[in-house]
């Protein structure tokens, strides 16, 4: 993804870390920063425009807003941008959180560019993978591994990078049960020190089965007792 040109949405309201996160995409090749300094501006832009990764302030002082209502705000109404949440507040419950939100990563201040520079990296490489040529395919699901898409009967489903990992498990384990344990380790890399966190995982997984019922009209998704969740061959009767 880096070498073509990427956009990347800042939402920060204090000037300092703005200036940094301006340090840390003028090393990414190709890269361009766009700024909103009130979560409302922010909110409003990553509505309208079409950006490659999003940079969210947990607390924005500047209107009293909050980035991980703004994310799950924009998780709901379709954003599938890979999201990095940017906090002062940098406990082990706190990083939760922002996973649970919908981000895919979260970095603590104080930060270097250097740092955050490697974590959009790292962000742009996993939402632009081409690690496999293969196609999973469920019935009338497709997942394309290589192309990071899904389709059902040719219906394209929208997926953000973290939804299309958890789909990409499911329906590589064609139709046995997926537990979390194993969820946690193959999408969750950039966490090998966390232990699995329940939570996490279910409101991943909850967001995954709704964003596919959109598209096939039922749930593909079942979940097993004590087993974690398998991918159907077809759409369950709502």
């Amino acid at each position: 993804m880096m070498g073509d040109t990427v956009r990347i949405l800042l939402v920060e309201d204090e000037a300092v870390w703005a200036e940094r996160a301006r340090e840390a995409v003028a090393g990414l090749d190709g890269a361009e920063l766009i700024h909103g300094d009130t979560g409302a501006a922010g909110k409003a832009m990553a509505l309208a425009e079409a950006f490659d990764l999003l940079i969210l302030d947990r607390v924005i002082d500047s209107d009293g807003a909050d980035g991980l209502q703004i994310l799950s705000e924009l998780r709901e109404r379709g954003v599938t941008a890979p999201a990095l949440i940017l906090s002062s507040l940098g406990e082990t419950r706190q990083r939760v959180e922002g996973l649970e939100s919908g981000a895919d990563d979260y970095l603590a201040k104080p930060f270097d560019a250097a740092e955050l520079r490697a974590r959009l990296k790292s962000l742009a490489r996993r939402a632009g993978a081409a690690a496999s040529p293969e196609v999973y395919v469920r019935g009338d699901l497709e997942v394309r591994v290589k192309a990071r898409t899904a389709h059902f009967k040719g219906q394209h489903i929208p997926l953000s990078p973290q939804e299309f990992d958890i789909l990409a498990v499911l329906a590589e384990l064609d139709g046995d049960p997926a537990e979390r344990d194993l969820l946690w380790k193959r999408v969750w890399t950039d966490f090998p020190n966390l232990p699995p966190q329940v939570n996490v995982i279910d409101v991943a997984m909850a967001r995954v089965r709704r964003a596919v019922s959109r598209v096939t009209g039922g749930d593909m998704i079942e979940t097993v007792r004590l087993k974690g969740w398998r991918l159907r061959s077809e759409p369950a009767e709502e």
